[in-house]
C-alpha cells in the first residue's frame, strides 16, 4: 500500500458501529507503527476529514460535510434523476419513497431520495448507509448487472451472505440466480430488509454501458393489494426512469 492508500484506509474505519477511534486502535487495526498512525492522522485532521475530541477520540470532521454539498449539487447521476424520481413518487399521495443508489465497494449506498410528504414508515436504505448487495431491490437490479469480475469477486468475498439471501449454495447456482434478475429487467422485492415493505428497482447504467446503480421505489407490500396492472404499470414507470437516466448519462 502507499502512504495514500494507508491515510485512506483510516477513514474507511469509520463507521455506525465504531465512530470514533484513537491513534492507538489505528495503529493496532491496521497493523502500522503508532507513529506513522499519529503521522497519518494529524494529516486527516490538518485536512479537515477528522477532528478530535477531548479524550483523545477522532470523529469525521466537516470537510465530509463540504464534500457531500459539492455531491449533491454536481454528481451527474444525483443531477439527472431528480426529474425521475419525482416523477415515479407523484402517482402515490405520499405513500412511496424514492431512491436512488449507487453501487460503493461492492455494496449500496442510497445517494439520494425523495418524498412527497414525511411517509408512515421509515426504510433502511438511509442516505449514506452502506447496504448489502444481496437483499432488497435495489441492490438487487445492481447485482443483476454487474460485470462477471465483479460478480466473482462478491461471490467468493461473500459467500454465506448470497446462501442466506437465497441466491444459491454454489457459484453456478448464484450465477443461474443472477441470469434470472437481469432477465426480469425490473426488481420486486417484499420484505427483504424492512418487515410489511416492497421495494421496486431498476438499473441506471453509466457512459460505458456499466451499471451505475438504481433507481426505485419502497411502498408498502399492501399498496397493490392484488392489483395486477397498477402493479405491472409501476414497474414499467421505474423501468422508463432507469433508461432516461441513463439515455441523459450517455448522452452528456
Amino acid at each position: 500500500m502507499t502512504t495514500a492508500d494507508k491515510v485512506l484506509s483510516i477513514l474507511q474505519l469509520f463507521s455506525i458501529e465504531q465512530p470514533e477511534w484513537t491513534v492507538e486502535a489505528v495503529s493496532a487495526e491496521l497493523n502500522i507503527s503508532a507513529s506513522s498512525a499519529y503521522q497519518y492522522v494529524r494529516s486527516l485532521v490538518t485536512a479537515g476529514l477528522l477532528v478530535a475530541n477531548n479524550s483523545g477520540r477522532y470523529i469525521v470532521g466537516p470537510a465530509v460535510i463540504e464534500l457531500d454539498r459539492l455531491m449533491r449539487r454536481y454528481d451527474p447521476l444525483i443531477h439527472e434523476a431528480q426529474e425521475p424520481l419525482r416523477q415515479i413518487v407523484a402517482p402515490y399521495d405520499g405513500n412511496a419513497i424514492g431512491l436512488l443508489c449507487r453501487i460503493y465497494r461492492l455494496r449500496v449506498m442510497c445517494v439520494d431520495q425523495y418524498v412527497l410528504r414525511a411517509p408512515s414508515f421509515a426504510i433502511s436504505y438511509e442516505r449514506g448507509r452502506p447496504m448489502p448487495l444481496a437483499r432488497g431491490a435495489a441492490s438487487k437490479s445492481i447485482l443483476a448487472h454487474l460485470n462477471p469480475r465483479q460478480l466473482r469477486n462478491f461471490y467468493d468475498s461473500n459467500p454465506t451472505e448470497v446462501s442466506e439471501a437465497g441466491l444459491g449454495d454454489t457459484w453456478q447456482d448464484f450465477k443461474a440466480a443472477v441470469r434470472s434478475l437481469r432477465k426480469s429487467n425490473v426488481v420486486a422485492t417484499a420484505g427483504e430488509l424492512d418487515a410489511g415493505l416492497m421495494g421496486i428497482s431498476a438499473p441506471v447504467f453509466d457512459a460505458s454501458n456499466n451499471v451505475l446503480g438504481s433507481i426505485g421505489l419502497v411502498v408498502s407490500d399492501h399498496l397493490f393489494n392484488g392489483d395486477e396492472p397498477f402493479f405491472n404499470a409501476t414497474k414499467q414507470a421505474v423501468l422508463a426512469a432507469g433508461r432516461d437516466i441513463t439515455i441523459a448519462l450517455q448522452s452528456r
